[in-house]
């Protein structure tokens, strides 16, 4: 995705999370996470906080996470949140993303940022609204958290298995191998035949990945089963 599409993404998804909160601020978010919509958009403005914090500081020095302020309570939280998403899109469009930014996972391409606002509030608007994520974002998302977040879970998590999940996305262009073993997870892209095959819609997918729905109806699953149950209980970011 470019720059625009990740803006473009960004933005609604900021505008459909914060109206959920204001709809019904203390209603449950996605039962994993043990928040209403409140903690909810507390959580995801104290992100683009992070983001937009370090934009304005530049790519030279990596800011002081402690030094962060807190979201705000009450009536104040949608606002605040509002603007905040808006100073994070702006910053967005202006930042240089040839540059090497320091981020929490080590020095990242500047498309980082564009990136990971994109994806984070797209999921957690998915926790607060059960709406399908856009279909060449959640392609995206899946590539991310493979790259990104899967490097972190150690090998053991997957109980001493050594063995293959095949994704293939049904609505777009979009097929992953993924292993899982001792060495932790790797992958690659493209059709390939592993111990297990999941099939669905690329959103599905991708919240299958971040362990936010179980394999059910919505899915074609053919093969092994043992490795989904694997990833869902290594998986916790």
């Amino acid at each position: 995705m470019d720059r625009d599409g990740y803006l473009t993404l960004l933005q609604a998804d900021s505008a459909a999370l914060l109206a959920a909160q204001r709809d019904a601020p203390s209603a449950p978010a996605w039962e994993g996470l043990g928040w209403d919509r409140s903690r909810l958009l507390a959580h995801v403005g104290e992100v683009h906080l992070w983001m937009r914090t370090q934009l304005a500081l530049g790519s030279e020095e990596m800011i002081d996470f402690a030094a962060l302020e807190t979201a705000p309570t009450g009536a104040d939280l949608p606002e605040w949140f509002a603007a905040g998403a808006a100073e994070l899109a702006a910053r967005i469009s202006a930042m240089d993303v040839d540059a090497t930014w320091p981020t929490w996972a080590g020095p990242q391409p500047g498309w980082f940022f564009p990136r990971r606002a994109a994806q984070e509030t797209a999921v957690h608007r998915w926790d607060a609204d059960p709406q399908p994520i856009d279909g060449a974002l959640a392609v995206d998302g899946i590539d991310e958290l493979l790259e990104l977040f899967a490097p972190y879970l150690r090998g053991d998590l997957f109980g001493g298995v050594d063995t293959s999940i095949h994704l293939h996305a049904t609505d777009r262009d979009g097929e992953w191998l993924v292993h899982l073993g001792p060495g932790g997870v790797r992958f690659e892209h493209g059709h390939a035949k592993g111990d297990v095959a999941l099939r669905g819609t690329a959103s599905d997918l991708l919240l299958w990945a971040w362990n936010r729905v179980p394999v059910d109806e919505r899915f074609e699953v053919f093969g092994d089963r043992s490795p989904l149950a694997a990833w869902r209980e290594a998986v916790r970011f």
